[in-house]
């Protein structure tokens, strides 16, 4: 449930950042992209988890090193956007 959890606040603060981009290509590609990142990492551990619930007796295996570094850059990059939106918006 966590990657879930995680999958899912990616989600958020992509479409916030979309919501928030007005127009500009930076925010909405960076947006864009993190929705489809949420999406597919939701499809790989709905997956995974079902693969884990067939065999009741097997211990699910935990996610690869890549699958982390893949998601932590792009939740330091959906950060990153969403604070320069944030403090664009100000001035």
């Amino acid at each position: 449930m966590a990657w879930q959890r995680t999958a899912l606040g990616i989600g958020a603060v992509s479409a916030l950042l979309l919501h928030h981009a007005r127009g500009r290509v930076g925010p909405s590609v960076l947006g864009g992209a993190g929705l489809l990142g949420a999406l597919v990492l939701l499809l790989v551990v709905e997956a995974r988890n079902v693969r884990s619930h067939r065999d009741v007796e097997s211990r699910p295996a935990p996610m690869g090193r890549a699958m982390v570094r893949a998601v932590s850059f792009g939740v330091v990059l959906l950060a990153l956007a969403a604070i320069a939106v944030v403090l664009g918006a100000g001035g």
